[in-house]
Protein backbone atom coordinates (compact mmCIF):
# COMPACT_ATOMS: atom_id res chain seq x y z
CA UNK A 1 0.00 0.00 0.00
CA UNK A 2 2.85 2.36 0.85
CA UNK A 3 4.60 1.70 -2.46
CA UNK A 4 1.35 2.38 -4.28
CA UNK A 5 0.97 5.77 -2.58
CA UNK A 6 4.62 6.62 -3.26
CA UNK A 7 4.12 5.77 -6.93
CA UNK A 8 1.07 8.01 -7.07
CA UNK A 9 3.03 10.89 -5.49
CA UNK A 10 5.87 10.49 -7.99
CA UNK A 11 3.45 10.30 -10.92
CA UNK A 12 1.60 13.40 -9.65
CA UNK A 13 4.87 15.32 -9.27
CA UNK A 14 6.00 14.40 -12.80
CA UNK A 15 2.67 15.30 -14.41
CA UNK A 16 2.37 18.52 -12.38
CA UNK A 17 5.88 19.55 -13.39
CA UNK A 18 5.12 18.63 -16.99
CA UNK A 19 1.96 20.69 -17.14
CA UNK A 20 3.68 23.59 -15.42
CA UNK A 21 6.41 23.55 -18.08
CA UNK A 22 3.80 23.40 -20.84
CA UNK A 23 1.90 26.32 -19.31
CA UNK A 24 5.11 28.34 -18.87
CA UNK A 25 6.07 27.83 -22.51
CA UNK A 26 2.54 28.75 -23.56
CA UNK A 27 2.74 32.05 -21.63
CA UNK A 28 6.13 32.82 -23.18
CA UNK A 29 4.76 32.32 -26.68
CA UNK A 30 1.66 34.33 -25.87
CA UNK A 31 3.28 37.44 -24.44
CA UNK A 32 6.89 37.09 -25.57
CA UNK A 33 10.00 36.30 -23.53
CA UNK A 34 10.68 39.97 -22.70
CA UNK A 35 7.18 40.50 -21.37
CA UNK A 36 7.47 37.39 -19.20
CA UNK A 37 10.35 39.07 -17.40
CA UNK A 38 8.36 42.28 -17.09
CA UNK A 39 5.42 40.38 -15.60
CA UNK A 40 7.81 38.73 -13.15
CA UNK A 41 9.15 42.14 -12.08
CA UNK A 42 5.63 43.57 -11.68
CA UNK A 43 4.60 40.52 -9.63
CA UNK A 44 7.65 40.97 -7.40
CA UNK A 45 6.85 44.66 -6.94
CA UNK A 46 3.25 43.84 -5.97
CA UNK A 47 4.41 41.21 -3.48
CA UNK A 48 6.92 43.68 -2.01
CA UNK A 49 4.18 46.29 -1.65
CA UNK A 50 1.95 43.75 0.08
CA UNK A 51 4.74 42.80 2.48
CA UNK A 52 5.41 46.48 3.26
CA UNK A 53 1.72 47.04 3.91
CA UNK A 54 1.31 44.07 6.21
CA UNK A 55 4.34 45.24 8.20
CA UNK A 56 2.57 48.55 8.85
CA UNK A 57 -0.36 46.84 10.54
CA UNK A 58 -0.53 47.69 14.21
CA UNK A 59 0.49 44.42 15.84
CA UNK A 60 0.39 46.15 19.21
CA UNK A 61 -2.32 48.61 20.09
CA UNK A 62 -1.48 51.49 22.37
CA UNK A 63 -2.54 51.10 25.98
CA UNK A 64 -5.44 53.50 25.44
CA UNK A 65 -6.59 51.66 22.30
CA UNK A 66 -6.41 48.36 24.18
CA UNK A 67 -8.62 49.80 26.92
CA UNK A 68 -11.12 51.16 24.37
CA UNK A 69 -11.19 47.83 22.55
CA UNK A 70 -11.71 45.86 25.76
CA UNK A 71 -14.40 48.21 27.10
CA UNK A 72 -16.40 48.19 23.84
CA UNK A 73 -16.17 44.40 23.53
CA UNK A 74 -17.14 43.90 27.18
CA UNK A 75 -20.18 46.17 27.12
CA UNK A 76 -21.32 44.62 23.85
CA UNK A 77 -21.30 41.24 25.60
CA UNK A 78 -23.49 42.84 28.30
CA UNK A 79 -25.91 44.01 25.61
CA UNK A 80 -26.06 40.52 24.11
CA UNK A 81 -26.71 39.01 27.54
CA UNK A 82 -29.50 41.54 28.21
CA UNK A 83 -31.14 40.78 24.86
CA UNK A 84 -30.92 37.02 25.52
CA UNK A 85 -31.95 37.49 29.16
CA UNK A 86 -28.82 35.62 30.21
CA UNK A 87 -28.85 36.57 33.90
CA UNK A 88 -26.25 33.91 34.68
CA UNK A 89 -23.67 35.70 32.54
CA UNK A 90 -24.73 39.15 33.75
CA UNK A 91 -24.45 38.09 37.37
CA UNK A 92 -20.91 36.72 36.87
CA UNK A 93 -19.40 39.84 35.24
CA UNK A 94 -16.68 41.71 37.13
CA UNK A 95 -18.30 45.15 36.97
CA UNK A 96 -15.66 46.75 39.16
CA UNK A 97 -13.04 46.09 36.46
CA UNK A 98 -15.27 47.57 33.75
CA UNK A 99 -15.92 50.67 35.85
CA UNK A 100 -12.19 51.07 36.54
CA UNK A 101 -11.43 50.74 32.82
CA UNK A 102 -13.78 53.65 32.08
CA UNK A 103 -12.03 55.72 34.74
CA UNK A 104 -8.67 54.82 33.17
CA UNK A 105 -9.97 55.86 29.76
CA UNK A 106 -11.00 59.29 31.03
CA UNK A 107 -7.70 59.70 32.89
CA UNK A 108 -5.85 58.88 29.65
CA UNK A 109 -7.60 61.74 27.85
CA UNK A 110 -10.78 60.18 26.43
CA UNK A 111 -13.65 62.64 26.87
CA UNK A 112 -16.19 61.88 29.60
CA UNK A 113 -19.02 62.53 27.13
CA UNK A 114 -17.61 60.30 24.37
CA UNK A 115 -19.28 57.20 22.97
CA UNK A 116 -16.56 55.03 24.52
CA UNK A 117 -17.07 56.34 28.05
CA UNK A 118 -20.61 57.71 28.42
CA UNK A 119 -22.04 55.06 26.09
CA UNK A 120 -20.29 52.25 27.95
CA UNK A 121 -21.33 53.63 31.35
CA UNK A 122 -24.96 53.66 30.17
CA UNK A 123 -24.77 49.99 29.18
CA UNK A 124 -23.12 48.97 32.46
CA UNK A 125 -25.78 50.87 34.40
CA UNK A 126 -28.52 49.12 32.46
CA UNK A 127 -26.96 45.72 33.15
CA UNK A 128 -26.58 46.42 36.86
CA UNK A 129 -30.15 47.74 37.14
CA UNK A 130 -31.39 44.44 35.72
CA UNK A 131 -29.82 42.55 38.63
CA UNK A 132 -30.51 42.30 42.32
CA UNK A 133 -27.50 42.81 44.56
CA UNK A 134 -24.16 44.15 43.24
CA UNK A 135 -24.72 47.21 45.44
CA UNK A 136 -21.01 47.99 45.71
CA UNK A 137 -20.64 48.05 41.92
CA UNK A 138 -23.75 50.19 41.54
CA UNK A 139 -22.36 52.70 44.05
CA UNK A 140 -18.96 52.72 42.31
CA UNK A 141 -20.61 53.43 38.97
CA UNK A 142 -22.66 56.29 40.46
CA UNK A 143 -19.48 57.70 42.04
CA UNK A 144 -17.68 57.45 38.66
CA UNK A 145 -20.52 59.28 36.89
CA UNK A 146 -20.53 62.03 39.53
CA UNK A 147 -16.74 62.37 39.72
CA UNK A 148 -16.22 62.83 35.97
CA UNK A 149 -19.58 64.48 35.29
CA UNK A 150 -20.51 61.78 32.74
CA UNK A 151 -23.81 62.74 31.03
CA UNK A 152 -26.26 59.90 31.75
CA UNK A 153 -28.82 60.57 29.03
CA UNK A 154 -26.46 61.20 26.12
CA UNK A 155 -26.37 57.57 24.96
CA UNK A 156 -28.88 54.75 25.28
CA UNK A 157 -27.68 51.62 27.05
CA UNK A 158 -28.77 48.02 27.31
CA UNK A 159 -31.68 46.85 25.17
CA UNK A 160 -34.96 48.11 23.76
CA UNK A 161 -38.28 46.42 23.08
CA UNK A 162 -40.31 46.90 19.90
CA UNK A 163 -43.48 45.39 18.53
CA UNK A 164 -43.52 43.86 15.08
CA UNK A 165 -45.78 46.66 13.84
CA UNK A 166 -43.32 49.28 15.09
CA UNK A 167 -40.45 47.61 13.23
CA UNK A 168 -42.44 47.32 9.98
CA UNK A 169 -44.10 50.72 10.26
CA UNK A 170 -41.63 52.45 7.96
CA UNK A 171 -40.91 49.56 5.57
CA UNK A 172 -41.07 51.16 2.09
CA UNK A 173 -43.50 49.46 -0.26
CA UNK A 174 -41.40 50.34 -3.29
CA UNK A 175 -38.07 49.17 -1.83
CA UNK A 176 -37.36 47.00 -4.89
CA UNK A 177 -37.83 49.93 -7.26
CA UNK A 178 -35.79 52.22 -4.98
CA UNK A 179 -32.81 49.85 -4.94
CA UNK A 180 -32.92 49.22 -8.67
CA UNK A 181 -33.15 52.96 -9.43
CA UNK A 182 -29.73 53.60 -7.89
CA UNK A 183 -26.90 53.79 -10.47
CA UNK A 184 -23.20 54.60 -10.42
CA UNK A 185 -22.89 58.15 -11.71
CA UNK A 186 -19.63 59.93 -12.66
CA UNK A 187 -20.94 63.29 -13.92
CA UNK A 188 -22.80 65.79 -11.78
CA UNK A 189 -23.93 69.38 -11.72
CA UNK A 190 -21.24 71.92 -10.85
CA UNK A 191 -22.14 72.40 -7.19
CA UNK A 192 -20.80 71.64 -3.72
CA UNK A 193 -23.24 69.81 -1.45
CA UNK A 194 -23.91 71.65 1.81
CA UNK A 195 -22.42 70.44 5.08
CA UNK A 196 -25.92 70.02 6.54
CA UNK A 197 -26.99 67.53 3.85
CA UNK A 198 -23.64 65.70 4.02
CA UNK A 199 -24.00 65.29 7.78
CA UNK A 200 -27.54 63.94 7.30
CA UNK A 201 -26.25 61.39 4.77
CA UNK A 202 -23.50 60.17 7.08
CA UNK A 203 -25.73 60.14 10.17
CA UNK A 204 -28.25 57.93 8.36
CA UNK A 205 -25.52 55.60 7.07
CA UNK A 206 -23.98 55.11 10.52
CA UNK A 207 -26.86 52.81 11.48
CA UNK A 208 -25.07 50.06 9.58
CA UNK A 209 -24.47 46.81 11.52
CA UNK A 210 -20.86 46.40 12.65
CA UNK A 211 -18.83 43.70 14.39
CA UNK A 212 -19.74 43.80 18.09
CA UNK A 213 -21.12 47.32 17.53
CA UNK A 214 -17.61 48.78 17.46
CA UNK A 215 -18.52 51.03 14.50
CA UNK A 216 -14.95 51.31 13.15
CA UNK A 217 -15.75 53.17 9.91
CA UNK A 218 -14.91 56.86 9.55
CA UNK A 219 -15.73 59.44 6.85
CA UNK A 220 -13.58 62.39 5.76
CA UNK A 221 -14.86 65.15 3.49
CA UNK A 222 -14.54 68.86 2.82
CA UNK A 223 -16.92 71.51 1.50
CA UNK A 224 -13.90 73.58 0.47
CA UNK A 225 -13.67 73.20 -3.36
CA UNK A 226 -9.85 73.40 -3.33
CA UNK A 227 -9.47 70.66 -0.73
CA UNK A 228 -12.13 68.53 -2.49
CA UNK A 229 -10.22 68.89 -5.76
CA UNK A 230 -7.05 67.78 -3.96
CA UNK A 231 -8.87 64.70 -2.64
CA UNK A 232 -10.21 63.86 -6.09
CA UNK A 233 -6.74 64.05 -7.65
CA UNK A 234 -5.87 60.97 -5.60
CA UNK A 235 -8.89 59.12 -6.86
CA UNK A 236 -8.41 57.26 -10.16
CA UNK A 237 -11.63 56.71 -12.06
CA UNK A 238 -13.24 60.06 -11.27
CA UNK A 239 -13.31 63.07 -13.55
CA UNK A 240 -13.09 66.32 -11.62
CA UNK A 241 -13.95 69.73 -12.97
CA UNK A 242 -16.94 70.99 -14.95
CA UNK A 243 -19.40 68.19 -15.63
CA UNK A 244 -17.42 65.83 -13.41
CA UNK A 245 -17.23 65.11 -9.68
CA UNK A 246 -17.10 67.93 -7.14
CA UNK A 247 -17.86 66.12 -3.87
CA UNK A 248 -16.01 63.17 -2.41
CA UNK A 249 -15.95 61.05 0.74
CA UNK A 250 -12.86 59.22 1.97
CA UNK A 251 -14.12 56.17 3.87
CA UNK A 252 -11.74 54.48 6.31
CA UNK A 253 -11.83 51.69 8.87
CA UNK A 254 -10.06 52.14 12.22
CA UNK A 255 -8.05 48.96 12.81
CA UNK A 256 -7.36 49.86 16.44
CA UNK A 257 -10.92 48.72 17.21
CA UNK A 258 -10.20 45.26 15.80
CA UNK A 259 -7.87 42.66 17.23
CA UNK A 260 -4.99 41.22 15.22
CA UNK A 261 -6.86 38.03 14.31
CA UNK A 262 -9.65 40.08 12.71
CA UNK A 263 -7.44 42.22 10.46
CA UNK A 264 -7.93 41.59 6.72
CA UNK A 265 -11.35 40.24 7.60
CA UNK A 266 -13.52 42.43 9.78
CA UNK A 267 -11.93 45.65 8.53
CA UNK A 268 -13.01 44.85 4.98
CA UNK A 269 -16.36 43.39 6.03
CA UNK A 270 -17.25 46.46 8.13
CA UNK A 271 -16.14 48.83 5.38
CA UNK A 272 -18.19 46.99 2.76
CA UNK A 273 -21.36 47.04 4.86
CA UNK A 274 -20.94 50.73 5.69
CA UNK A 275 -20.31 51.67 2.05
CA UNK A 276 -23.52 49.92 1.03
CA UNK A 277 -25.47 51.96 3.57
CA UNK A 278 -23.65 55.15 2.57
CA UNK A 279 -24.40 54.99 -1.17
CA UNK A 280 -28.05 54.12 -0.47
CA UNK A 281 -28.25 57.05 1.95
CA UNK A 282 -26.87 59.30 -0.77
CA UNK A 283 -29.52 57.90 -3.13
CA UNK A 284 -32.26 58.48 -0.52
CA UNK A 285 -31.22 62.14 -0.31
CA UNK A 286 -31.82 62.57 -4.05
CA UNK A 287 -28.15 62.62 -5.04
CA UNK A 288 -26.02 60.38 -7.23
CA UNK A 289 -22.82 58.55 -6.33
CA UNK A 290 -20.05 56.33 -7.57
CA UNK A 291 -17.88 54.14 -5.36
CA UNK A 292 -14.19 53.76 -6.13
CA UNK A 293 -12.27 51.02 -4.34
CA UNK A 294 -8.81 51.80 -3.03
CA UNK A 295 -6.23 49.03 -2.84
CA UNK A 296 -4.88 48.35 0.63
CA UNK A 297 -1.46 47.57 -0.84
CA UNK A 298 -1.38 50.94 -2.61
CA UNK A 299 1.64 52.93 -1.40
CA UNK A 300 -0.44 56.11 -1.62
CA UNK A 301 -2.29 55.01 1.52
CA UNK A 302 0.29 56.57 3.82
CA UNK A 303 0.76 59.64 1.61
CA UNK A 304 -2.97 60.39 1.54
CA UNK A 305 -3.34 59.74 5.27
CA UNK A 306 -0.58 62.25 6.03
CA UNK A 307 -2.03 64.75 3.55
CA UNK A 308 -5.51 64.76 5.10
CA UNK A 309 -4.72 64.03 8.76
CA UNK A 310 -6.08 60.48 8.81
CA UNK A 311 -4.95 58.34 11.75
CA UNK A 312 -2.20 55.82 11.05
CA UNK A 313 -4.37 53.03 12.49
CA UNK A 314 -7.02 53.59 9.79
CA UNK A 315 -7.04 52.02 6.34
CA UNK A 316 -8.58 53.83 3.39
CA UNK A 317 -11.33 51.48 2.21
CA UNK A 318 -12.75 53.54 -0.66
CA UNK A 319 -13.52 56.93 -2.14
CA UNK A 320 -17.14 57.83 -2.89
CA UNK A 321 -17.82 60.56 -5.42
CA UNK A 322 -21.28 62.11 -5.17
CA UNK A 323 -23.25 65.15 -6.21
CA UNK A 324 -26.38 66.70 -7.63
CA UNK A 325 -27.73 64.75 -10.60
CA UNK A 326 -27.88 66.34 -14.03
CA UNK A 327 -31.20 66.39 -15.86
CA UNK A 328 -30.04 63.58 -18.16
CA UNK A 329 -27.79 60.83 -16.83
CA UNK A 330 -25.65 58.34 -18.74
CA UNK A 331 -24.62 55.21 -16.85
CA UNK A 332 -23.32 51.75 -17.70
CA UNK A 333 -26.06 49.17 -18.25
CA UNK A 334 -24.72 47.23 -15.26
CA UNK A 335 -26.38 43.96 -16.23
CA UNK A 336 -26.78 41.70 -13.22
CA UNK A 337 -25.69 38.08 -13.22
CA UNK A 338 -28.69 35.89 -14.04
CA UNK A 339 -28.21 33.55 -11.10
CA UNK A 340 -26.25 34.07 -7.90
CA UNK A 341 -28.63 32.08 -5.72
CA UNK A 342 -27.55 28.65 -4.55
CA UNK A 343 -29.99 26.48 -2.64
CA UNK A 344 -28.50 24.02 -0.16
CA UNK A 345 -30.92 21.12 0.32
Amino acid sequence: MTKYHESCKIAHHITSHHYYSVFKNFVKKLVGAKNVERIRRVKSAINAAKNDWYKTKPTNQTEREQKIYFVLMSVHMLEKALVMNNTKYLDAVNYDNLIQNIADLIDSGVSADSFETAGSAAIIKSALNSLSGHEDSKNKLDSLIAKYNIPENLFKGGCERFTKSEILKYTPQNWREFVRARHSVRRFKDSIISREIINEIINDAKYYPSACNRQPCRVYYSTNPEITAKILRNCDGFVSGAGGVHNCFIVTCDRSLLNQAELNDQELLNSGIFLGYLVMSIHAHGLGSCLFQFLQVNRRQELIKREFGIKSSEIIAAFVGFGELEDEIITACAQRRPNIINVIE
